[in-house]
């Protein structure tokens, strides 16, 4: 195993935890973001993005750099905001820039609880488990007959991870990145 970087590839340490949250998060009003310089994983909601809209309408549209940093600053610091709300802001107005990619949205859960269900062994668990992934509340449905066989519902966790990790290091790979543990 050789440690050479391909070309265009860059090596980047990053928390696969924190990705794997974002990958495996399927909310219709949260985003996530890599930093391609440090590896950390930002989570953006919606409502952050549209109060910082809010506050950068008071922006001086020229201003850019160390100077548009210091107003958008003293900006949060006229309202009465919490310490995790500000940094929230902050964080929501740097993914803005270059060094950061959006993590994907996740769209594959339905399809990994149908690649895992082929696997059980049970005949009985597997009929429920296919009738459970029918119509809404597939996930909760699944999960809840999962909950009767703590070794499936263990092997389901494994597996889950597994698949997610795989599709972590491939849409690293696109963005030419190499993770490092």
């Amino acid at each position: 195993m050789s440690d050479a970087i391909e070309p265009g590839k860059r090596k980047l340490k990053v928390n696969m935890g924190e990705l794997e949250t974002a990958f495996d998060d399927a909310s219709p009003v949260v985003s996530y973001f890599l930093d391609t310089e440090t590896g950390e994983v930002l989570r953006i909601t919606d409502e952050t993005n549209r109060e910082l809209e809010e506050i950068l309408e008071d922006l001086d549209e020229d201003l850019i750099g160390e100077e548009r940093q210091a107003a958008l600053e003293k900006l949060l610091d006229e309202r009465d905001l919490d310490d995790w709300e500000r940094e929230e802001l902050l964080d929501a107005d740097r993914v803005e820039s270059d060094r950061f990619i959006r993590v994907p949205e996740a769209h594959e859960g339905y399809g990994d609880m149908e690649e895992f269900i082929a696997t059980v062994r049970s005949e009985r668990l597997r009929e429920l488990l296919e009738v459970a992934i029918n119509g809404r509340g597939a996930f909760r449905r699944f999960k809840d007959v999962l909950t009767r066989d703590p070794e499936e519902r263990e092997r389901w966790f494994k597996f889950k991870s597994d698949r997610v990790r795989e599709r972590i290091v491939a849409w690293l790979e696109e963005e030419g990145i190499e993770p490092v543990p």
